[in-house]
Formats: structure tokens, sequence, C-alpha cells
């Protein structure tokens, strides 16, 4: 998968809507955000204008709005400067008979009034479109409010906004509607009123059509019919010469009409319309990849609340439910600014013919109605079934991969498996299939019954209307597809609920999907749990210390009252169950880590009921000289500690060069000495000293991208052409690194002769190109080729051996055991090296022997292997620091 350059429209414009999302103050936030928005109100301007208002006063108004709009001015002050030119260019214009007094003064407090109240209607305006984030039930309080919502879908709106504002900054939301709404207003009604004008002349060259069979020849047609051969189309063998002229005529009108009105009319539409589809793209795409990207990994909660979720669906689900949303909430509003326009032709013809309201309109809108509410049925059905099929759907995908993923172990799992298998398959197949039929069958219905009812009923009685306007004279034959449209978009707008019953069902679905995820975030949006440990000072050695550590998970439960671990190497053994991960996982909750990881919820801490003993609570084959009982038993020396209040204490030490336990009886001391009753603390303070915030963890099981260079998932870094130099070296090192590990069989040089024997450094190179070359490869699943112990030097090469300096704290679980004995050494060897001033625990499993103890008893250890300089074992909740062997 090959990364795309910047795409350029015409080789001109980026149409790139990506924005750095952690800019809030930002003073644009996409690409020509202030050109688009001089662009649509000199359009507007210029061509919404008064009939009388001289082109050249307009162009310059326009101008003036545009460079108000392109230097980022508040729209506020554009939308007064916009209003208060339309005021001023009417008192100017029309000059009312209170303004035809030639006082100055009058005049310009006229003027001023005007541009008052073009200020206080942008701020109404502007005001009215950063909804506020209220419930639909709060909102609808009162009669009129139920009104409007009756017939305009305010709540499914506002739960719209509310839906965006729930994934979205406010202020970046409120900033982007704002321009949004300037764009769209003045481009889809400036729009409006072009369709009016050009809707005007298209049927006025329909009429010339018609009118050649009917309109009687004149003298200026040059009547005269004659006789000639039969022609096609005249049966009776006679031309009609004045028809012919006409004819001619109207053909010689049809390139002036393609020049200078179709085409004018084509590109203005497609140039404004494609200006305003990109704004709202903006918006759009930004709000996707909010629920897709931002809001998924700017909180590694979220991330993990999303695949854990008892529904888990893809991030593309939510994205595109969120796009929906929009989209259909931007369409409805969309619409009606352009059909604007049009329905404002209505008011004034309506009232010189009210009787027309009363005759035909009701039986316009309950056509309408009847037809909206039938298919708003069928709609729901289908959005039942939908909605039901998808569901079954996701769990047929899940099954069949899950089955697909586990092929061979399916047919292995007896005679019959394949069978039952199929017939799930074929199970839920048949059930998607059924409500997939019943709802085609629904939506071909739905479609034919609107396609009937609209060409054949509908259009119909609208054509009634018009032929009662016609017949009184307030219309024209010229106006009729114009006034057609009016009506149609009138309608639309009053019953504008019920004719999008189809959207706005699909809108609160895809609205209710969406407040689900915005719940399931919010639930784990609380603040990271982590544990709040301190590091070691720049004076001390760095140790790991824990101190009053007692942790839980599942059958598992340890405790350390006093551990303190040096820089080595730690063999860290136990059953399994016995906590040897959950130990790596509280760890690496620390929040002074440099990349603390959230603790998981399974894990139990608890502080210890018991009181401290100074004493590390590990239990080693030894004993005090002073103690008033047997401490020889590992029982009593347990009884000890969680039972008794005034027992003797012991402290060790270990010697750092010898790994030996050394006993000091005079550390033995009656606790009751040094701690009198009443200092006794039944709750000691959770305490973990970090040897620095450098910790890293390479686990069990590795996670690698999908179609991915490997050299740049292990950099974490994307390489350009500029970075050649800076890639070829790091591919270098990556590379003699895995071969120092044995990554690859040795690869022999290409330019070998038959008869040569290739040296070692040829050898060698040959090895490193060839890692080189597959590391730069783009590949579907890289990790997916490697074998475990390959996957397993990958990670250590990432994660350790590639950084300045050996990680203060390194955790390796189980890594070890995917290695042949011969790379087991290699990695043993560099780790030994490496970090050797470094506190490394390495969860060990295999190569446990056995050595005598002092009273002649057979005990398990781990083996050295000039690695490992401790063992620390987890026995019975218990941590037990042991030699090797």
């Amino acid at each position: 998968m090959k990364s795309d350059e910047e795409i350029l429209l015409f080789g001109l414009f980026s149409l790139s809507t990506h924005r750095d999302h952690h800019i809030i103050d930002a003073p644009t936030y996409f690409h020509y955000e202030a050109e688009i928005a001089a662009i649509s109100i000199f359009f507007f301007r210029s061509t919404v204008v008064h009939s009388r208002e001289n082109r050249f006063i307009s162009y310059l108004i326009a101008i003036f709005l545009a460079c108000l709009a392109y230097s980022k001015k508040p729209f506020s002050l554009i939308l007064a400067a916009e209003t208060f030119s339309y005021a001023a260019s009417w008192l100017l214009l029309y000059k009312p008979k209170w303004l035809q007094n030639k006082n100055i003064l009058i005049k310009a407090l006229a003027l001023i009034a005007s541009a008052v109240l073009s200020w206080l209607l942008s701020k109404i305006v502007l005001e009215f479109i950063s909804l506020p984030d209220v419930p639909a039930k709060e909102a609808n309080d009162g009669i009129v409010m139920n009104l409007i919502n009756s017939w305009f879908p305010v709540d499914e709106l506002r739960a719209a906004y509310n839906i965006m504002l729930a994934f979205a900054h406010p202020k970046v939301l409120q900033s982007q509607l704002a321009h949004l709404f300037f764009v769209t207003f003045h481009i889809q009604v400036g729009m409006g009123f072009l369709g009016i004008g050009f809707l005007l002349e298209e049927q006025s060259r329909r009429n010339m059509l018609i009118r050649l069979d009917v309109e009687p020849s004149t003298k200026s047609d040059g009547a005269k019919i004659k006789e000639s051969k039969p022609e096609n189309g005249s049966p009776d063998g006679k031309v009609d010469t004045a028809k012919m002229a006409r004819a001619r005529r109207y053909q010689k009108g049809a390139g002036p009409f393609i020049l200078f009105i179709a085409l004018p009319y084509m590109f203005q539409i497609i140039v404004y319309g494609n200006i305003n589809r990109f704004a709202f793209t903006c918006l759009e795409q930004d709000l996707h990849r909010t629920v897709r990207l931002n809001d998924l990994f700017d909180n590694d909660s979220n991330l993990a609340a999303m695949a854990q979720s008892d529904n888990a669906v893809s991030p593309e689900t939510f994205a595109n439910s969120m796009t929906s949303v929009v989209d259909k909430a931007y369409d409805i509003i969309n619409r009606k600014l352009f059909s604007l326009p049009k329905v404002l032709l209505l008011p004034g013809v309506m009232t010189r013919q009210p009787m027309l309201m009363v005759q035909v309109f009701p039986f316009i809108f309950l056509s309408d109605w009847i037809k909206a509410s039938l298919v708003s049925y069928m709609t729901s059905a289908i959005e039942s079934l939908r909605k039901e099929t998808m569901e079954i759907r996701a769990v047929r995908t899940k099954v069949e991969s899950f089955d697909l993923k586990n092929a061979e172990l399916l047919q292995r799992s007896g005679p019959g498996a394949s069978a039952f298998t199929q017939s799930r398959w074929e199970e839920l197949t048949v059930r998607i299939q059924k409500r997939d039929n019943v709802a085609d069958l629904i939506s071909r219905s739905k479609a034919f019954f609107a396609f009937m009812q609209r060409n054949f009923v509908f259009t119909v009685l609208i054509d009634c209307a018009l032929a009662s306007l016609m017949a009184v004279g307030k219309i024209i034959s010229a106006e009729i597809f114009v006034f057609s449209r009016a009506i149609e978009d009138a309608v639309d707008m009053v019953l504008i609920r019920s004719r999008s019953e189809a959207e706005l069902a699909q809108m609160s679905t895809d609205t209710d999907k969406l407040k689900e995820l915005a719940d399931l975030w919010a639930k784990h949006s609380h603040e990271k749990t982590l544990l709040p440990c301190s590091l070691a000072s720049a004076t001390e050695e760095r140790k790991l210390i824990l101190r009053n550590v007692h942790y839980t998970r599942g059958t598992a439960s340890v405790r350390a009252d006093h551990v303190e671990l040096g820089p080595g190497v730690y063999a860290l053994t136990g059953s399994n169950g016995s906590g040897k991960s959950t130990l790596f996982r509280v760890l690496m909750s620390c929040r002074s880590n440099d990349q603390p990881i959230e603790l998981p919820t399974s894990i139990n801490l608890l502080t210890p009921m018991e009181p401290l003993l100074e004493e590390d609570d590990v239990i080693r084959e030894i004993s005090c000289t002073e103690a008033d009982h047997d401490t020889e038993n590992e029982d009593n020396v347990n009884a000890t500690i969680t039972d008794s209040t005034d027992e003797s204490e012991c402290e060790y030490v270990i010697d750092a060069a010898t790994g030996e336990v050394s006993e000091d009886t005079k550390a033995c001391r009656r606790l009751s000495e040094i701690r009198p009753n009443s200092e006794i603390q039944p709750h000691p303070r959770l305490s973990i000293t970090m040897p620095s915030s450098h910790v890293a963890e390479i686990s069990q099981t590795f996670y690698w991208p999908l179609y991915a260079k490997p050299i740049e998932w292990i950099f974490h870094q994307s390489f350009t052409g500029e970075e050649k130099d800076a890639l070829e070296e790091k591919t270098r090192l990556v590379a003699e690194h895995l071969h120092s590990l044995d990554f690859f069989q040795p690869v022999m040089p290409e330019d070998l002769k038959d008869d040569e024997e290739p040296s070692q450094e040829a050898i060698t190179e040959a090895t490193i190109r060839h890692i080189q070359k597959e590391l730069q490869d783009e590949k579907e699943d890289w990790f997916s080729d490697l074998s475990g112990g390959q996957k397993s030097k990958v990670e250590l090469v990432r994660k350790v051996f590639l950084q300045q300096t050996c990680p203060d704290l390194l955790l390796i679980d189980e890594t070890m055991a995917p290695l042949d004995p011969s790379s087991k050494a290699h990695v043993m060897a560099k780790l030994k090296e490496f970090c050797r001033n470094s506190v490394v625990l390495v969860i060990y499993h295999t190569d446990v022997g056995r050595e005598v103890g002092e009273a002649g008893n057979s005990v398990e250890c781990v083996p050295s292997n000039n690695f490992f300089d401790y063992n620390i074992h987890l026995d019975k909740g218990v941590i037990q620091i042991k030699s090797t062997c």
C-alpha cells in the first residue's frame, strides 16, 4: 500500500480537509476557509440585487464584503454590513415619502437605524445557529415549540447537534457550523435566484416550440402554402412555409441559449455547488476523523473500551454513522435554502387569489401527506429489517472469520465438525437473505408508489392550481415551470417532517448508535488507574524497591513487605498462576514511567492488614539465632509475618558482588523494641521505588501493524524521499543487530562464481543486505512470516538494543522460550553486556535444575548460564530470593 502524494484539483488546489485537531484556537481550520467565505458572499451580493440597483455599485459592495470575509472578520460584522447594504440601497433607490424630505438629518438617522437593525439581525441569526446543548424535553416546553416541532424536525436536528458535540470540541464545532451556514446560505440562496431566471428562459424556449403548431401565420412569416413533393412528416405533401420560417428562427435561437444562458448557468452551478460541497465536506470528514481517529487514540481507554465492549464493532461503523447523521441533517437545511427564492414567489400571488388556497391546495397537501405516511410506514419496516440484518451479518462475519482462522483445528475436530459448521453458516445466511428479500420487495413497492403519486397525482393537482392562476392572469405561460417548482417546494417545506421521515428515521438510528459509543467512552473516561511510584534520586543506587505491595489477580495473591533489587539479571520463576506476569503489569502501571499502562481492573491492590515488619517478606532457608521460636520451618516464619505482632525481626542483606545472603544476628530484634504497640499502623502505605522512568516490557505476544514497512514500525516513523540517507543508515543498524542474533540463515553473495569460496565477510554482508531489503519491503503481515524466535529477536532489538542505553528496568516475559539454544546464548550474552547497570526481570520456565542444599535436601534451582544473577521465586504468595546454580 503506497502512500499518496498531495492530491490537487486540476493541479492547482488541494482537496485535503485534514487539520491538527489539537489546535483549538486556530484562525482557520481548513484549506481555503477564508477564500470560500469570500467567494460565497461575493456571489450572493452580486447575484441577488434590486431590479433598479446599479450593477457597478452592487459589484463594489460585493467586493467590499468579500474583502471582509477574506480578512477573517467576524461573521456578525459581515452579515451586518451585508444587510445594511440592502437596506441603504432600498432607502436610496425607492425613497419612501418620509425620506423625500431633503432634511439630511432624517436620512442620516434612517441609515443609522438600518445599520443598528442589521447588526441586531446578524447577532440573532448567529446565536440561532449556535444551538445550545439542551435536552429535547426542556427545549420543547411550550405550545409554540410543540407546533414548530410538529412541522420542522427540531428534536432530530438538536439530537444530531448534541451527538456531534459529544465528540467534537464545542468551540471548534460552533466555529465550523457558523462558517458552513455562512457559505451554504449565500451559495444556495444565490443559486436559487439564478435558477429562477434559468427556468424562465427555459420555459420560454419550450413555449416557442409548442407555439410553432398553434400560432396563426402572419405576413412577417411569409405565409404561403404551396404544393410540393411529399416530405418527411408531411403525409399530404404540403409544406407550411410560415411554420418552417418560425422553426428556423427557433433553431437559430438555440445557439445563443446554449452559449449565453445554459452554459453560464451550468458553469456557476458546478463551480459554486462544488465550493459549497467542499465547505460541507470539511466539517463532515473532520467529524468522521474525530470518531474514527482523534477521540479513539487521544485516550487509550477509548480504544480498549471499544475492543472489549460486548457488541464490539469496527470504528468505521461508528464513523459512518456520524457521517450519515451530519449528511442527513445538513441535507434537510441545504435543500430548503435552495428552494427559498422560489417559495418566496408564492405569497404575492396567493394573496391576490385567496380562493385557490381553499379549492386546490388542501387536496395537494392531503395527497402528499397520505403518500408521506405510507412511505414512512414502509421506511420504518425497511429500517427495522435492515437493523436485524446488520446484527445477524455482524455475527456471521465473526463466525466465518473465526472458523476460517481455525480451519485446521476444525478439520481435526471430528468427522461431523465440518457439517455442523456448514449448517451454522447456512442458517445465518438464510436468515439474512429472508430479511433482504422482504426489505427489497418493500423498497420496490415504496419506490413505485412514490413515483406514481408524484407524477400522476401530485403533479396533476399542481397543474390544476397553475391553470387557475393562468385563467385569472396571475401568471403567464413562461412562468409555469417556475411556479410548479415553487408550489412543490412549498409543500415540501410545510410537510418537511413527513417527507423526510425516512432520513429522520435513519438519522435517529445512527444517533442512538453514536450515543452508545459516547456512553461507553464516558464510562471508561476516568483517569487512568496508575500507581504513585517514586523514582530513585540521582545520588542513590538505582534499585527496584517494593514496600507494602499486596496484589491479587484471580487465584494469585502476592505480598511484598520490603523487597530491594539492585542492578542484575533476575530469573522470575513460579508455577502457572502464581502472579509473575501480574507483577509486570503492576510495575508497568507506575505513573513515573515514561509510558505508563493502565492497571487492569482484574488486578486488585490491597493494603496489607498486618503491621509492617522490617523484613523483606522474603523467606529464605536461614534462621536468626536470637529468636523466641524455631524459624527454620518456613510455615513458622510465614506465621510470624501474618499473625504475630510481637516476634523477632531479622534483616538480610544480599551481597551484590557474590550474590550470597549474609545473616546479621545483631539485626534480630524484637518488634516490640522498635515499635511500641501505640505506633503500630494496621494499614501500611504502599510504596514502589523505580530505578528510573526508563522502563520497557517485552511481552509474550507482539503487535505488528498490517501493510507497513518493518523499518517504519521499528522506529515509529514514516520515511519520506528526502530522508533516504537516514533510512539507509537506520536500516543498516537494525540489520546488523538482527544478524548478530542469528536472525536469518547465512545468505550467499549473488555475484559469487561457481568455483569460488565466499569469505565470511562476504556472507555477512550479503545476509545483512538481505535483512535490509526485508525491512524496507511492505508486506501485508510481516510478522506472520516469522518464527516465534525471530519475533522475539525483533522486539529485543526494537525495544532494547536500538536504545542509547538499556532501560533501567527491563521486564522480559518468556521471550527466551521460543529461542533455539544457539540464539538463546547470543541473546543472553548481548543482554548481559548491554544491560549490566539495569534491573532485568526475566520470567523463566525452562532449564530448572537441581542442587543439594545445606541439609542434604535436593532443591530446584535456576542455572546461571553466565546470565542470571539471582532467582526470584513466587510460591504460596511469598517472594523468595534464591541463588542460582
